[in-house]
């Protein structure tokens, strides 16, 4: 059965941080292997002390232990995870304690608790790895496009923190990307695990995405669809294009610029740029103009 540290150390569960170290110093001092040659009893006891003060003199780690209790502490917790960031011989120090354990407080678990890997009940598992976190990353289709290194605030699980993130050239809509050591930390060993920021490109006001195509709506005179003509725009990295559109084209037709649209990313080819061709109608038309198309209809057209 997993120990109840408030009882071991003798303090209510309301115990404030002074109690505490009071309490400590006093049984510390009095289970000390010094003074208790030779008795196992005491020296159990003694562990006991400071492994109960390992957990309840350190703010996340008591909060861990109050939410799980003790039986739930004990299984997700190995001594390792108890006593990591624990600096017994400045403790003793502090106390007035000598140090028992001559220097090699870092042997500690091997030394007097017979190896940190295994909970209280014996039984062996892993450290928890450190956590992880997710968030989202909004990014604009010229970033994507071009690529970008942009400074941006994100929630990273233990806060908001400014970062600098490079967008890869052509990353996809949900895709995710790894920032190490950028995640929460880990209460017990401090260290910080991964922020997962997944990406969501907005939509732009122009051009569409179809996989790696980009399409773009142009609308182009009636005269120019049927005769021929051409079409002036400016593409998504900025650059200026001229088209040629073809006599006869039927209105939605589809014109493809090779390789001007999302760029391919690990072996994969670049995306192309559609232009959707759609007749501009005139909103009103004047006496000549309507004299035009009344004979286009008297020929059929």
């Amino acid at each position: 059965m997993a120990e109840d540290y408030y009882k071991v150390l003798g303090v209510n569960k309301n115990a404030t941080k002074e109690e505490l170290k009071k309490a400590f110093r006093k049984l510390a001092m009095k289970y000390h292997p010094d003074k208790n040659k030779d008795d196992k009893a005491a020296e159990e006891q003694f562990k006991k002390i400071n492994e109960a003060y390992a957990v309840l003199s350190n703010d996340e780690k008591r909060k861990q232990y109050d939410m799980f209790g003790a039986e739930g502490f004990s299984r997700r917790f190995s001594q390792e995870d108890i006593f990591r960031g624990f600096d017994f011989k400045n403790i003793f120090s502090e106390f007035g304690i000598g140090d028992i354990f001559g220097g090699r407080g870092g042997s500690f678990f091997s030394d007097v608790f017979g190896g940190g890997r295994k909970s209280r009940g014996g039984r062996r598992y892993a450290s928890q790895p450190p956590r992880r976190s997710e968030t989202e990353l909004h990014v604009g289709l010229e970033e994507v496009v071009t690529g970008a290194r942009k400074r941006v605030s994100l929630d990273t699980g233990g806060g908001v923190e400014t970062l600098d993130i490079t967008i890869p050239k052509g990353i996809e809509n949900g895709r995710k990307l790894r920032l190490k050591g950028k995640g929460p930390a880990d209460p017990f060993s401090g260290q910080r695990g991964d922020l997962y920021c997944k990406i969501i490109i907005d939509p732009h006001p122009h051009f569409e995405i179809k996989e790696k195509d980009l399409i773009l709506k142009k609308e182009v005179k009636l005269t120019d669809m049927v005769l021929g003509g051409k079409v002036r725009f400016t593409t998504i990295d900025g650059s200026e294009i001229e088209l040629k559109i073809p006599a006869n084209s039927r209105n939605n037709a589809m014109l493809r610029i090779k390789g001007k649209g999302i760029p391919g990313t690990k072996g994969k080819s670049d995306g192309n740029l559609l232009v959707r061709l759609q007749v501009k109608l005139p909103n009103q038309v004047n006496e000549t103009q309507k004299r035009l198309f009344e004979q286009l209809a008297e020929l059929g057209i």
